[in-house]
């Protein structure tokens, strides 16, 4: 089924160089940059690009769709309901895929430096072993710092990597998706590509990733007195808290079952995780707030959404 509809998906593509998949969260305010960065970037290259708009209340749709024209970019803007970028990495892997031989997945806040896409593509083509290609950030406190640790053990950073198709379509294969409402995706990408899709046979092989410190992007500041900039950076802090926390039971499936074995909703089984471990181990204000308030949250939300809330629609078309 996965790959009937990646060749479906492809069936009207020329030949490309590579698909870019941005995805866009409420991101109405910096689409247009991204978009804009990624025409620069796609220069001389034959790219096709899909604005993948996941659960948002804003006017990220109508800004991609307006961007994409503007820039002459060729691809699709597609809205799916449920926020969560764990899907929609799942729904591009095994539906929106286009045929291409690489695969750049792009955070619609991120503004990607004008040679960043053909630093990744010539670190692939160095790297013939390598699955994926990573880039590094180059704005914020913690940038320096972030991409020495990537650099010392390759790992994936969200906001600007490459894949290749043919270990997309083994991931399709093997039905490996990402846990629902996983925060965490990108070390769970990281150990996909480092295990090459096989946890249980042995460590990390740093042979199946490449970093490439020169190919970079810078993200918005943010600015903690604006109320917005303070209320997305609390927002950071819980699904961080929550990323530690699903990390137990997911990656206790994984050494268990292999990546096909993923349950299927994160919250749901760090809840259950929670419940058969010790009470006096799970999260308590006085030792993590943050955790605390994931749990809390956790706990309110709703049962799983309905199948059709998870999948996307294709709400305008760019061909050139």
């Amino acid at each position: 089924m996965a790959a009937a509809s990646h060749q479906q998906a492809g069936a009207d593509t020329a030949a490309l160089d590579l698909a870019v998949a941005v995805s866009a969260y409420n991101e109405a305010a910096h689409l247009r940059d991204c978009l804009r960065a990624l025409a620069v970037a796609g220069r001389g290259l034959r790219m096709d690009v899909t604005v993948v708009v996941n659960g948002s209340t804003d006017r990220s749709a109508e800004v991609a769709t307006a961007a994409m024209r503007e820039t002459g970019l060729r691809g699709r803007v597609c809205q799916i309901a449920y926020a969560d970028k764990s899907n929609a990495f799942n729904q591009y892997v095994y539906r929106l895929r286009v045929a291409a031989p690489v695969h750049v997945f792009v955070d619609a806040y991120a503004t990607v430096a004008p040679d960043a896409l053909s630093l990744l593509l010539q670190a692939l083509r160095n790297a013939p072993l390598a699955h994926a290609a990573a880039a590094v950030p180059s704005s914020g406190r913690s940038a320096r710092h972030l991409r020495d640790q990537m650099l010392e053990v390759p790992s994936i950073h969200g906001s600007l990597f490459a894949m290749r198709d043919a270990f997309l379509d083994r991931i399709a294969g093997q039905n490996v998706r990402l846990p629902l409402n996983f925060y965490r995706g990108d070390g769970l990408i990281s150990s996909l590509v480092l295990h090459d899709l096989d946890a249980q046979s042995g460590d990390w092989q740093h042979q199946w990733m490449v970093v490439e410190p020169r190919a970079t992007w810078t993200a918005p500041t943010l600015r903690l007195w604006r109320w917005r900039d303070a209320r997305r950076q609390l927002r950071r802090l819980v699904q961080q808290a929550r990323g530690r926390l699903q990390w137990h039971p997911v990656k206790g499936a994984i050494y268990q079952g292999g990546f096909a074995a993923m349950p299927p909703q994160a919250d749901q089984a760090t809840l259950d995780w929670l419940q058969a471990i010790p009470a006096s181990h799970n999260p308590r204000w006085w030792r993590d707030p943050f955790a605390t308030l994931a749990v809390r949250r956790m706990r309110a939300l709703p049962p799983a959404p309905p199948e059709q809330d998870l999948l996307p629609r294709v709400v305008a078309r760019f061909t050139q």
